[in-house]
């Protein structure tokens, strides 16, 4: 017995006050299809007192097949009544439907859910069929620039559209930490932590969404000049701002605490007074009240900062699931042993950031375009690692890199 595979274009219902509420512009979300993966969609509407227009754009999941089709509708008492009129171009499987949506608001974002369902009067889905939709709204309502090549396929990421233009309303703060004059004279002072940390700062105002006001460097900072910048930030950042801090310096593993330290200018070899342990880092990482929050290390035995060292991560999540979920993530050059003062992580790390051309790059995309090339060019077998830091309020998400158009 054949199986019969639908994919619909679809219409909508749902909860709205004509004239309190305006749902003009662009929705992104999901629609379910029986016997099928969900497909990405794209609403636009214009609303006219209690009428509406628009149409809608629906893209298989890794797949060029795409369909358009125009809608039309009335808003009464809330409720949004839409149904799909033709379609613009399609694929052999779309058709038209009839759609029941319900409005909700949580603070900034608007989002619409409820089903579509087909109707035999559109001469295209069977009644009995019908799915799950849910839908966020987009704050611009401009509409997207078509294809220079082709009207007839969808080729930008609309998912990755949406995340772009929720980050852009947000801040990106950067702390960078460079030390490598020691005023302990039993600790070897290094060459290069300052000037890698300024070329981390060069490479993220002029790339990325950094702006320099945003940018805190700390030129061989004693401890309480680290604590003190970690707590202004705490009280700045919001919780829909992204961090990225940066270290360059002396790190030490204590084997009878099982404990790494950063070694600010003022630490003393003979005692731990001065020194700063990763818990202590991470406890600010967590309490600092970010989106997401990078956590960048160039020191000896950096990895300690992990639940778990030689982590291997997947590709592939959704660049709005990542958005979506708070993240508190680290690349760090080495796990439990030494790091060469001149740095070939620094040198890849930069480079892949410049060479990035995409407008969203997550911190694991960063990560494993550069993990190869580091461990084929050191001298002592550098391994990098990328992972949460242990307890700090991870949930699964990764730092956006938003690249400046």
């Amino acid at each position: 017995m054949k199986r019969l595979v639908f994919t619909f274009c679809f219409i909508s219902l749902s909860v709205l006050n004509a004239q309190d509420i305006d749902i003009s512009g662009f929705w992104y979300g999901k629609v379910e299809v029986p016997f099928s993966s969900s497909l990405t969609s794209t609403f636009y509407f214009e609303q006219k007192e209690s009428s509406l227009i628009g149409y809608l754009k629906i893209k298989k999941y890794k797949s060029s097949d795409s369909a358009k089709a125009n809608l039309s509708g009335t808003i009464s008492d809330k409720e949004l009544m839409f149904r799909s009129t033709d379609f613009e171009y399609s694929y052999p499987g779309a058709c038209l439907s009839i759609h029941e949506l319900v409005y909700e608001k949580n603070g900034d974002v608007e989002r619409l859910s409820g089903k579509w369902t087909g109707n035999w009067e559109l001469s295209t889905c069977p009644p009995s069929l019908s799915g799950k939709i849910h839908l966020v709204k987009q704050s611009s309502k401009s509409p997207p620039k078509p294809d220079s090549q082709t009207q007839n396929v969808i080729t930008s990421d609309e998912y990755s559209e949406y995340v772009v233009s929720e980050l852009k309303k947000r801040r990106y703060y950067a702390l960078l930490i460079g030390i490598e004059d020691y005023q302990d004279q039993e600790i070897t002072d290094l060459n290069h932590p300052v000037s890698d940390a300024e070329r981390i700062g060069e490479v993220l105002n002029t790339y990325y969404a950094f702006e320099k006001e945003n940018i805190s460097f700390l030129k061989n900072p004693t401890r309480s000049q680290i604590i003190e910048t970690l707590d202004q930030l705490s009280h700045k950042i919001t919780e829909k701002d992204q961090l990225l801090i940066f270290y360059a310096g002396h790190g030490i593993w204590d084997e009878k605490l099982n404990q790494g330290f950063w070694l600010p200018s003022n630490a003393s070899s003979k005692n731990k007074a001065q020194w700063i342990s990763n818990s202590t880092i991470r406890d600010y990482i967590g309490g600092i009240n970010t989106k997401h929050t990078l956590l960048i290390t160039d020191a000896c035995f950096s990895g300690g900062i992990f639940k778990e060292r030689d982590l291997n991560l997947a590709n592939g999540r959704a660049i709005l699931e990542m958005y979506k979920l708070t993240s508190r993530k680290a690349i760090t050059s080495g796990t439990l042993k030494t790091v060469p003062d001149e740095s070939v992580f620094l040198k890849y790390l930069a480079q892949r950031l410049i060479e990035n051309e995409n407008v969203l790059l997550s911190a694991e995309e960063l990560f494993n375009s550069f993990k190869i090339a580091v461990i084929n060019n050191s001298k002592n077998g550098q391994v990098p690692q990328y992972g949460a830091i242990y307890q700090s309020g991870d949930e699964g998400g990764d730092f956006i890199f938003l690249r400046n158009e």
